[in-house]
């Protein structure tokens, strides 16, 4: 397995994994040219990391976050802005009340930064293709999203995940030194934990 820093080439590859990866969650339900957009915002901006795992030429997993989260989302919406709500588009004619809801609150998003925390590195995803599931290939890609954000200034990673039903992921993130710093609750009440990792 080889992994590496993202290309433009990458971004159709990267949807393909996080369509795989995350089925029934929210951002799949937006779409192809939707995610498209959304990774390479972090291909494209100073502060985004999206680094790929490859196997055979073909990507099989995927990191991507950011080392400045405020700036970064900020400057995403003002950048692709207009062409996020045309690809939501169709999701929200499928389902507008959750579709609208949710973008609304994707327009303040910052990042869910911890609480009296300075810096630190957002991982925002992490997915691996159901082929390689089993493989340490998601541990790889975390590894060096750390070295990465190291690399960069930061003392720490973050990032927030559900609480519920996800026992896989949260073993995942403990396995790797990741502690709870915090439990916050989302749309409807959708539980989740906030996890950092000094580095």
């Amino acid at each position: 397995m080889k992994y590496r820093p993202a290309d433009e080439h990458d971004i159709a590859a990267v949807t393909e994994v996080h369509l795989a990866a995350f089925p029934g969650f929210f951002l799949t339900s937006l779409g192809t040219r939707f995610l498209g957009e959304m990774y390479r915002g972090f291909l494209l901006h100073p502060s985004g990391i999206l680094l790929v795992a490859e196997e055979a030429g073909k990507v099989m997993g995927f990191a991507a976050g950011t080392s400045a989260p405020a700036s970064f989302f900020s400057e995403l919406r003002r950048q692709r802005f207009l062409s996020f709500f045309c690809y939501a588009i169709p999701a929200l004619f499928r389902n507008p009340k959750v579709v609208f809801n949710k973008l609304l609150k994707a327009v303040f998003y910052r990042g869910d930064k911890p609480t009296g925390l300075e810096g630190g590195a957002l991982l925002s995803s992490i997915g691996v293709s159901p082929n390689v599931v089993g493989k340490s290939v998601g541990q790889e890609l975390l590894t060096r999203f750390e070295h990465e954000a190291l690399l960069r200034g930061q003392s720490f990673v973050y990032l927030t995940t559900d609480e519920v039903g996800n026992d896989r992921v949260n073993a995942f993130y403990r396995k790797n030194g990741y502690v709870v710093e915090s439990r916050f609750s989302q749309h409807a009440g959708r539980a989740m934990f906030r996890y950092v990792k000094y580095i």
